[in-house]
């Protein structure tokens, strides 16, 4: 019986650890809707293409009668809990890119929205463009340059037409509350001995 409790503890460990599709936290959605804006019904978002709620994307193209026959209007609770299964994929695009860096939650959160709003792949390298110059912002994590990687964020808060590029302001505001995010997370990192240092999708809560 003995050699078999390792296994049993095991087994209730599994049990009790958290699942990779509850890693989006709700301290990390309602971050993000604060910036995507709700909208009940189905509507067409800047791109013409049919969306809900915290910018969940339906199809591509308009919205149809048959979208607003499906989905009717839906509440913010709905919403938000939609926007939290969108987030999962942004979520692990992160933890893809960040390796076993230790972070903590303020951290993932901020790298979350970011790569929520341009792509995962913002967080690889990006050359030079204009005055902006290049980023790598998930192997500056990697390597333990939390701040270098911060700053770098604060570098996409603009568009490119016609190969001008145009800053905006939404976008200037989100930078910088998710620059503040992580260096709110990198104090807490550093302010603590190993536990709370555990590598991409642990750390501290929020």
């Amino acid at each position: 019986m003995r050699r078999f409790l390792p296994l049993i503890f095991l087994g209730i460990a599994l049990l009790w650890a958290p699942a990779q599709s509850q890693a989006v936290t709700m301290f990390t959605t309602k971050f993000v809707a604060d910036f995507e804006g709700f909208v009940s019904c189905p509507y067409a978002d800047p791109a013409g293409h049919a969306t809900i709620g915290y910018g969940h994307l339906l199809h591509y193209g308009p919205p149809t009668r048959a979208d607003r026959r499906r989905w009717g209007c839906i509440s913010e609770e709905r919403a938000l809990k939609i926007l939290q299964r969108d987030l999962l994929e942004s979520e692990q695009e992160v933890f893809e890119r960040i390796g076993n860096a230790p972070v903590t939650h303020p951290m993932i959160t901020a790298l979350t929205s970011f790569a929520f709003n341009l792509g995962g792949g913002y967080l690889d390298f990006v050359a030079r463009r204009g005055n902006r110059p290049a980023t790598n912002i998930g192997r500056a994590i990697r390597v333990g340059k939390y701040r270098r990687a911060a700053r770098q964020m604060l570098y996409f808060d603009g568009v490119i037409v016609g190969g001008k590029r145009y800053e905006l302001e939404g976008l200037q505001i989100r930078r910088r509350k998710e620059y503040r995010l992580m260096l709110r997370g990198i104090r807490q990192l550093r302010s603590c001995d190993g536990p709370c240092s555990t590598g991409s999708g642990g750390g501290l809560g929020t």
